[in-house]
């Protein structure tokens, strides 16, 4: 009986590892497509963040400041009772050293009624907030400096019931005070963020021609506007900062834009009409986009008139974040008008 034999043949170790290079050439290939596919998405959805947000906030930012001098009819500007822009108080006057010298700090008009006494701390426009940022010199030479954010302070005067940007109903007949701010939000991981989790907020109140201060709701109970935190307008931004629309009485010359602490160091009285206000912000996604190469922690932005960049880290965290500026220029209510009346509320 003749026995069959089968010979049984195997790789080479040649044939071994070329086989290996190859699948693990084709699984880097796999990988490198998957974290590149990661990482565009993690930068798509950071992007869609930021413009959700900054469309979002800057949209009610914008309307709620359009109500600014509602019920006014006179020109804008550091001494306009009941004004739009609130810039001076009893407690906080800015009395000029030139013009009429019969005016103090206890007799000069100011946008917040006297009855309101300098013993009522009235927050007004201005600037000194928390920011992460830091003002970028234009000779490389200087240091940079550290940056604040702006207060933003409006009224109007409300002739029909409403609600103000906390969501808290007001009657008709009283005058509508809201300041926008940055502040920092208690509600954040602070382990994930590497600088402050800072946030736009607006706090509101109201008060009437005989009020002797500012109210508001808190918590189901009357208080006094200023001593809270107000309400989350925008998550995650940098810095706020805005510019006044100024010119000339008969508004036909010296239009220009300058910031709330430049106008306050304008030596006459009164101070220059206000027309409109530019509003610029820097904004951030809340969630990291992790270590992307195409985000650098030292660039720099333009806010308005000024160039920024981030401060710092106050923490190593191995994650970026997509930011954006973001602007709008507004209108003032009847500040644009070249015929003003000399009456008003």
């Amino acid at each position: 009986m003749q026995h069959l034999r089968y010979t049984q043949k195997g790789l080479t170790l040649v044939e071994l590892m070329i086989a290996l290079v190859l699948g693990l050439l084709i699984t880097a290939a796999a990988v490198h497509l998957f974290f590149t596919g990661q990482m565009g998405f993690t930068m798509q959805k950071g992007m869609s963040e930021v413009q959700d947000n900054g469309n979002f906030g800057l949209r009610f930012l914008t309307y709620e400041i359009r109500k600014a001098n509602y019920g006014q009819v006179n020109i804008i500007n550091d001494r306009l009772t009941h004004g739009g822009i609130v810039i001076t108080s009893a407690q906080s006057p800015v009395v000029p050293t030139s013009g009429d010298l019969a005016f103090n700090a206890t007799n000069i008009p100011v946008n917040i009624s006297r009855n309101i006494p300098n013993t009522e701390v009235v927050p007004v426009s201005q600037s000194g907030m928390p920011s992460n940022i830091e003002l970028v010199s234009a000779e490389s030479s200087q240091p940079a400096q550290a940056g604040m954010s702006d207060q933003l302070v409006m009224q109007f005067y409300a002739d029909t019931q409403g609600v103000d940007c906390e969501g808290n109903n007001y009657d008709a007949g009283r005058y509508i005070v809201q300041r926008f701010f940055l502040r920092k939000d208690a509600n954040a991981n602070i382990q994930k963020e590497p600088h402050d989790a800072l946030v736009l907020a607006c706090e509101a109140g109201w008060y009437t021609r005989n009020s002797t201060q500012i109210l508001k709701k808190f918590n189901n109970k009357q208080t006094v506007f200023g001593a809270t935190n107000g309400e989350i307008l925008m998550h995650r931004v940098d810095h706020f900062h805005y510019l006044l629309g100024i010119s000339n009485d008969d508004n036909t010359a010296q239009q220009r834009y300058i910031s709330i602490e430049d106008y306050k160091k304008l030596n006459v009285y009164p101070r220059p009409r206000i027309n409109s206000i530019q509003v610029g912000l820097l904004v951030r996604s809340s969630e990291n986009v992790g270590q992307n190469q195409a985000i650098s922690p030292h660039q720099e932005f333009e806010v308005l008139d000024q160039k920024v960049k981030l401060k710092k880290a106050q923490k190593t965290v191995a994650t970026k974040f997509i930011r954006q500026v973001i602007t709008q220029t507004i209108a003032i209510r009847n500040g644009m008008s070249v015929m003003d009346s000399a009456e008003g509320l």
